[in-house]
């Protein structure tokens, strides 16, 4: 559990300032860069795995570390985590091919993280009191992430993804590529076998 929290955080401050610097190189101003960095689903799903696992670890007996330690929030933020690796392989893994420490970056948040998420769960964390009915719960954070992405995008023009970008795809190819991720997301989790 703290091996993969620190490699979590290890990859979200090294990513960082490459974002920054890629941001800054496409004329972005350093406010605009940091809005950018904090629009990836990768990114704030790897953070709020990076902060379920800290949390109980260093306040175990606290309101937060309490709720990150129930097994029905470590199995929604391995459904969200699994989506992160799954999205990325499946849409966005052919469209560049980073080098250096952004390859590093990128193998991190996007494969090595969700694997040792996900195991984490399968190895460690109780299942029996896991549900169907909270399936579709676990979906309200990756379905309200698209809501706000769009709404944002209506706003500014800039989409973080191309598989959501309303003004290049129109809205009706957006919201099929996201109900393809939530079946995607629905049949790993169908595959892990809790009932």
């Amino acid at each position: 559990m703290a091996a993969v929290a620190l490699i979590g955080w290890s990859a979200l401050v090294l990513q960082f300032p490459l974002s920054i610097a890629t941001s800054h190189a496409n004329g972005l101003t350093t406010a605009e860069a940091i809005r950018t960095y904090f629009s990836f689903f990768t990114i704030l799903t790897n953070l709020v795995g990076a902060v379920s696992l800290t949390l109980p670890l260093l306040w175990p007996n606290s309101s937060s570390g309490r709720f990150f330690s129930r097994p029905t929030v470590i199995a929604g933020v391995t459904v969200s985590i699994a989506m992160v690796g799954l999205g990325y392989s499946l849409l966005l893994r052919h469209l560049w091919a980073p080098e250096g420490l952004q390859k590093i970056a990128d193998v991190v948040l996007h494969d090595l993280v969700p694997v040792l998420y996900v195991a984490y769960w399968l190895i460690f964390v109780p299942k029996g009191g896991l549900r169907w009915k909270s399936v579709l719960e676990w979906q309200t954070y990756p379905l309200a992430y698209v809501a706000l992405v769009l709404l944002r995008g209506a706003l500014s023009g800039r989409y973080p993804y191309p598989f959501i970008d309303a003004v290049t795809l129109g809205y009706g190819r957006v919201l099929f590529n996201a109900a393809l991720l939530l079946c995607a997301s629905l049949a790993s989790r169908s595959r892990s076998g809790s009932d």
